[in-house]
């Protein structure tokens, strides 16, 4: 019995000794039985590492899976066995071949493009950079690059349509009117399809553009006005694109370059706003908003005497209308549409009822010419003051 147990150590040390000697040399080196220091048992082998996975490949020491230290000829620093570069520089196997020539490389494996470069094409140095999608003055426009500084579909923007068919320099040429709508209804309540919220949306929607580029000023304004107002245009756009261009800065308006950058300008009831200061927001807007109306552009300013009340003073010192007064109508008033041939009041229900918060208008301004009283107090019988006022400027 002895003998045996003494037979079995003899076996069991000589098993080991013979797998794990398997391979034994400069690489694969077994000292007394156990691998030498700074080396690991992998699979019956000694390989230099630190530790080894089930499937007998190593971990630490960058050694790869068979403990060549190699698994297709590439070494960690992108280099081959032969010398050759497997990414032009970059580490591991990150990166695509060359050539790199597209938005996700461009150039160089290390430069992604992003908006608003983010097309990868060649430059004048015949080297391949991130770029406009379009090269200047074409900007990409429904699919294409359109040349806005000449094309009267695309005049200084993407779906500005000059009435004239002339664009010279991003400029639609000709006698282009514009509009100046003032409203008596601040809009914090209403619903589309009202005859109130198509008062509004006719005004807004008179550019043909296609995106319709909106300055929306809302500095002194009611959050829930606001909401409400761009929600009943919204309904009304029958697809077209809105671009609102949020203002709560009043120097925003009182810019030369209005009508290169926008189609409408829309000033909400500026609720708390003190009359000081927006008569004087309103005079420093006076000349340019002159100049964007006169060239196609559509000014609607909206009034429902909310807060402090005082839209009468920027709409008189902006020059959008001389109003010496304005008065609030209860919720329910019937208003009249006198000008139904306007293109303000067309397809307005006549006479409608107001929502809360309107007003009609005091004018030093009378009816007749380029000034269009479009609705107006509905009285038994005839008409009182207007609530919709409608200016062409030419």
């Amino acid at each position: 019995m002895m003998f045996r147990r003494a037979a079995t150590s003899l076996a069991t040390f000589a098993f080991t000794f013979v797998v794990l000697a398997v391979g034994c040399g400069d690489d694969n080196r077994v000292v007394d039985g156990s691998c030498a220091a700074g080396y690991v048992a992998c699979d019956g082998r000694c390989i230099p590492g630190t530790s080894c996975e089930g499937d007998g490949s190593l971990l630490g020491d960058g050694a790869a899976e068979g403990g060549s230290g190699t698994d297709d000829g590439a070494t960690t620093d992108g280099a081959t066995r032969d010398g050759s570069s497997t990414d032009d520089g970059a580490s591991g196997d990150a990166c695509p071949p060359p050539p790199y020539v597209t938005a996700a490389a461009c150039g160089s494996c290390f430069v992604q493009c992003a908006a608003p470069t983010d097309t990868c094409r060649l430059d004048g140095t015949g080297a391949y950079t991130c770029q406009l999608p379009c090269p200047p003055p074409e900007i990409a426009c429904h699919g294409e690059c359109i040349d806005v500084s000449s094309d009267p579909t695309n005049c200084g923007a993407c779906g500005k349509v000059c009435a004239s068919n002339l664009c010279v320099n991003g400029v639609c040429q000709g006698a282009t009117p514009g509009d100046v709508v003032v409203i008596g209804h601040d809009y914090r309540a209403g619903s589309p399809g009202s005859a109130q919220a198509r008062l509004l949306t006719n005004a807004v929607l008179i550019p043909s553009s296609n995106p319709l580029r909106i300055l929306s000023y809302e500095r002194y304004a009611e959050a829930q006005s606001v909401a409400n107002v761009k929600q009943l245009v919204q309904s009304a756009a029958m697809g077209r694109v809105l671009q609102y261009t949020v203002a709560n800065d009043a120097t925003l308006l009182a810019s030369p370059t209005l009508a290169q950058s926008y189609d409408v300008v829309l000033v909400y009831d500026q609720r708390d706003g003190d009359a000081a200061t927006l008569q004087a927001e309103g005079a420093s807007w006076k000349p340019h908003l002159a100049t964007f109306a006169a060239a196609g552009g559509v000014v609607v300013a909206l009034d429902g005497n909310a807060g402090l009340g005082n839209m009468p003073a920027l709409l008189t010192s902006a020059g959008l209308l001389d109003v010496a007064a304005h008065t609030s109508l209860t919720p329910g008033s019937r208003v009249a549409v006198v000008a139904p041939a306007d293109r303000v009041g067309t397809l307005v229900a006549s006479p409608y009822g107001t929502f809360q918060r309107s007003v009609s208008f005091t004018s030093n301004e009378p009816n007749g010419g380029d000034v269009v009283y479009v609705t107006a107090v509905d009285l038994n019988p005839g008409v009182g003051e207007p609530v919709v006022v409608h200016k062409v400027v030419r």
